[in-house]
């Protein structure tokens, strides 16, 4: 704790002293007259250098009538001013370091310029404000299709595998086209669908206040996104159809979409078992969303299943064995009273098929166990969802009501092989979720009036089935038995409710506050039973459960703003009262918590110029898990793992800090982040993990206080060249964490580091070719106590060339290389993909002809590292390939 201390008071105080200093500043103000009124004192161009080193530390321009004010951030103790135009002399002056009104009269003259040759390099990069916009016409070339093309070459921004876009290193909040809010955080289906060319500009909404009542009272310090478009009031869209073989290969989508200025509409088709996973298109993404989602517990996590493949890190499409088919319907009408009716609803069916190969080496304290499995598994999911929102963001009132009902019937099969056995299993997954939603702010005198209501239901009755019954010892006296079949059901109702006010404050404070309540009750009841021919029998406790879990958390919440225009500072005091009672009726086992609790959290933002800024966040968070993580009777997680997690009420009491400084100058096309946090995690229960000879492992967490830390560091920088249109990126990480964790019934601390790097090059200098080129180098190490599990190194490239053969004709070669090693194992893998497409004339169609994994790999190798083992993973991929493709767009 100590530690903590030091590196909190650290930060905190060099985040003071940082801004006391950049906040002492000079103010150079004045007017400038010219000796003959026939010329003026207009645009006369204002420098203020450091007298020594004749560096520029801040200028000015005047205006119409000759005034001007400049401020100054210097600690030297003179400075020159200098006084430029083409109409007068030139004229400086030393002046003392300090806040000042200056007269200063001109001659006039005439400055004589030499003869040069000027060529215009228009930057696709321009900032007004608060807002930062990129030009797409700027960044595309003939082979880009849907604006998710375009974002990837952005300087600045960032997207991931799954489409998440990140600016400055963070996830952006919000994601608007023509400044509506149509998809609500899944905007995968919009950036993978919307035409390129239907896009006049991307723009970053930097520290935008989504609640416009809110937007002069709390500041905000993420970011949005929003497309400015060019073609509105008009049906557009993209479409493909393909085919293929090896074996038969289909795919089809259908995206028709119009967005005018009281109604936007996005329908999406598609369909494929040619390894795309449409299924990311209607994952939430923005951090916003994903908030919401966790206040509603809309996340549950399954007790069982099958046992998981790690997905290497490659190309999803490259191991993706699916039948895919999904619709999505998304519609939002805005009335005349300024109120939006938005309709969101998809169906997904997804099938897929994974097989791969595992050698696992479990290094415990006084052994190495060494298990070889495979595992062939096949993963079906039918998802309904159905969301329906009325939103009414105004500045004097926002309302919002948000229903969802959501719909899963997930099922699992595999085979799995271990110790010359095949295990059968099945997972049958379903689960109903309904929610509403309800948020509104209207005036209430000279404040505001903050109203929330949440609530919530869910239900589902699971069960995991394996034959032959493993555990024969722990079961069946050591008897084989066919089959085994775990069982649970579960039910849960969830309700917050609050009631606060947010108020303006002199000097451009304001105060928000709030009390509510927070209410939560979920049952679990699960049997285990073990089957020989039409024979059943339930196995007796400590294989059942028949669990009660209720919260009842009362809290009051009081947050102070305050937002300046270099210095903003948000400090947030919850105080909440938990009370949760958790009881076994069968098993005759009770927990219960009923503590108050205080998680404060502070917030700083100070922009040194307008290309500098710094934050800095420190936190303190008090959780407690839930019914996931609390049972007291054992559950089978798959054929050869057993849980049982009889402890007191999990707490995990959370101490952070992230320090962050960001640069960004569109004029020059140069943007940078450097972030680093800090986290100190206290835990009153902790896993013991029981590895047997025969591959069979139990988890049971104990009643016993532990202690994690963890440091993460990472930086980005992009510089965008205008004049040969390239774009360099290139970035770094460093990550530590240690933790204790029980194996084998000895307490041992473990310890997991990464270092990584990356370099991006994307050049786009002309109509004949374009490159891009990605390359990462990633170090892992894992030691237990003293001990090395081994070091793995990973080094990957990925490198596309286009060659533009004609103005309608372009060959692509894509090439990846994966260089994987762990200790004296390496496993070397190249793909080669390559594409021809035409484009027909005066039309906006194209074929293409594509070839994928032309090397026919059929197997990937990775190695991974966990707290106690080292893993090495054989990934079935899918045979070389070739699809004839009909694109178009309207």
């Amino acid at each position: 704790m100590k530690r903590y201390n030091a590196i909190f008071l650290f930060f905190f105080f060099s985040f003071l002293l940082f801004s006391t200093i950049a906040i002492g500043q000079s103010i150079i103000s004045g007017k400038v007259t010219v000796a003959k009124e026939s010329s003026s004192s207009f645009g006369v161009n204002i420098l203020v250098k450091n007298p020594t080193s004749l560096s520029t530390l801040s200028y000015g321009i005047t205006d119409e009538a000759g005034n001007f004010t400049i401020k100054v951030q210097s600690d030297s103790d003179s400075l020159l001013v200098l006084f430029r135009s083409l109409t007068i002399q030139e004229f400086q002056m030393f002046i003392p370091n300090k806040t000042q009104e200056l007269l200063v009269e001109l001659e006039e003259g005439i400055q004589e310029i030499p003869e040069f040759t000027l060529k215009s390099i228009k930057n696709p990069v321009t900032l007004k404000n608060d807002t930062l916009s990129y030009a797409v016409d700027g960044f595309t070339n003939q082979n880009d299709r849907v604006i998710a093309d375009i974002l990837k070459k952005l300087p600045g921004i960032e997207v991931l595998e799954n489409g998440r876009i990140l600016y400055e290193g963070n996830g952006i909040q919000k994601f608007y086209i023509d400044g509506m809010d149509l998809l609500e955080g899944r905007y995968n289906l919009a950036s993978r669908n919307l035409p390129a060319d239907a896009v006049e500009s991307i723009q970053i909404l930097e520290n935008h206040q989504p609640l416009r009542v809110l937007d002069s009272l709390v500041f905000s310090d993420k970011a949005s996104l929003n497309l400015k478009l060019t073609r509105k009031n008009v049906w557009l869209g993209t479409g493909t159809a393909g085919i293929g073989a090896a074996p038969f290969l289909y795919e089809g989508k259908f995206s028709p979409m119009t967005f005018r200025n009281d109604l936007q509409m996005l329908y999406n088709l598609q369909t494929n078992n040619s390894g795309k996973d449409i299924g990311q298109e209607l994952t939430v993404l923005t951090l916003e969303e994903l908030q919401e989602n966790i206040g509603a517990q809309a996340d549950l996590r399954p007790w069982f299943g099958l046992p998981t493949l790690s997905t290497p890190s490659i190309k999803k499409e490259r191991f993706l064995f699916n039948q895919s088919q999904m619709v999505s319907a998304n519609v939002l009408k805005r009335n005349q009273g300024g109120t939006d009716l938005r309709t969101n609803i998809s169906y997904l069916h997804d099938s897929q098929r994974q097989q791969g190969g595992i050698n696992t080496a479990y290094f415990l304290p006084n052994d190495t166990i060494q298990l070889v499995e495979s595992h062939q598994n096949r993963l079906l999911s039918s998802a309904l969802d159905g969301e329906i929102s009325w939103i009414k963001n105004e500045k004097k009132s926002y309302l919002k009501n948000n229903l969802n009902i959501n719909i899963l019937n997930n099922r699992e099969l595999g085979i799995s092989r271990l110790n010359e056995v095949n295990w059968d299993q099945q997972a049958n997954l379903p689960l109903l979720s309904i929610s509403n939603s309800f948020h509104t702010l209207k005036p209430l005198g000279k404040q505001l009036l903050n109203i929330k209501s949440d609530v919530g239901f869910r239900q589902t009755n699971q069960n995991f089935e394996v034959s032959p019954g493993s555990f024969e010892e722990l079961l069946n006296d050591n008897m084989p038995y066919e089959r085994l079949n775990q069982e649970i059901g579960y039910q849960s109702i969830f309700a917050h409710h609050s009631i606060g006010i947010t108020k303006g404050l002199p000097r451009n404070w304001s105060y928000s506050g709030n009390v509510g309540l927070l209410y939560e009750n979920e049952s679990m009841q699960s049997n285990l039973e073990t089957m020989v021919g039409d024979s059943e029998m339930i196995v007796p406790e400590p294989f059942v459960n028949d669990l009660s879990y209720s919260q009842f958390k009362p809290y009051l919440n009081s947050q102070l703003n305050l937002k300046q225009e270099s210095f903003n500072l948000q400090f947030k005091f919850p105080l909440s009262y938990f009370n949760i009672n958790v009881n076994d009726g069968l098993l005759t086992e009770q927990s219960e918590v009923s503590r108050l609790v205080i998680e404060p959290q502070l917030f700083m933002k100070y922009f040194f110029t307008g290309k500098w800024n710094t934050t800095l966040r420190l936190s303190r968070k008090n959780d407690f898990k839930g019914i996931n993580d609390i049972h007291y009777g054992f559950i089978v997680r798959n054929f050869r793992t057993f849980q049982q997690r009889s402890t007191s009420v999990p707490g995990v009491l959370r101490h952070s800090l992230n320090y962050g400084i960001n640069y960004r100058d569109p004029i020059n096309s140069i943007f940078s982040s450097l972030n680093y946090s800090y986290t100190d995690t206290r835990m009153n229960t902790i896993m013991e993990s029981e590895v047997a000879a025969s591959g069979e492992v139990f988890y049971q967490t104990l009643d016993m206080n532990n202690r994690g830390t963890g440091h993460l560091t990472n930086f980005r920088i992009s510089k965008y060249l205008p004049l040969i249109k390239t774009n360099l990126t290139l970035s770094g990480n460093y990550q530590v964490q240690t933790n204790e964790q029980v194996i084998n019934g000895i307490l041992s601390s473990v310890k997991f580091e990464i270092l990584g790097s990356g370099v991006e090059v994307q050049v786009n200098p002309s109509r004949v070719a374009n490159l891009t080129y990605i390359a990462k180098l990633n170090f892992i190490n894992s030691q237990v106590e003293e001990r090395s599990l081994g070091s793995i190194r990973q080094f990957n490239h990925v490198a596309s060339l286009d060659l533009f053969i004609k103005e309608n004709q372009t060959v692509t070669f894509k090439w990846e290389h994966y260089d994987n090693r762990l200790s004296g194992s390496r496993d070397l893998t190249g793909f080669l993909d390559v594409m021809y497409q035409y484009k027909i004339k005066n039309s906006r169609w194209d074929l293409s002809l594509q070839g994928q994994n032309i090397l026919n790999n059929s197997n990937f190798g990775t190695f991974s590292a966990d707290s106690f083992f080292i893993r090495q993973q054989s990934f079935l991929l899918r045979p070389r390939q070739v699809m004839l493709f009909m694109n178009f767009a309207f």
